[in-house]
């Protein structure tokens, strides 16, 4: 009785791992289905697009923010966004030694 039990919790793990397997494999082609090169609507350098939104990168210490809850500065390459305050600072104060 205990051999047919584990028989069948190994197979259900066994049928798990596979559907696993699967759907990432499906989720990775589908996302490759993108031309590369060719940026998604609404994205640009240092962003990244999420179906809640879209992340992008703080130019001073590399964080991932979401775009809304990010705090923009307009420069001359387009617009800049940090995750705070001191981040926007910092970049500033960089910005303007290098004048």
């Amino acid at each position: 009785m205990l051999g047919w039990l584990l028989r069948l919790l190994l197979l259900f793990l066994l049928v798990r791992a596979l559907m696993l397997i699967v759907g990432g494999l499906i989720r990775g082609l589908i996302g490759a289905a993108q031309v590369p090169g060719e940026p998604r609507q609404g994205t640009g350098a240092g962003s990244v697009a999420r179906s809640h939104g879209t992340l992008v990168q703080d130019p001073v210490c590399g964080t991932y923010i979401l775009q809304e809850r990010a705090l923009a500065m307009k420069t001359a390459g387009g617009t800049a966004f940090f995750c705070s305050e001191r981040c926007r600072s910092a970049y500033d104060a960089q910005a303007a030694r290098s004048r």
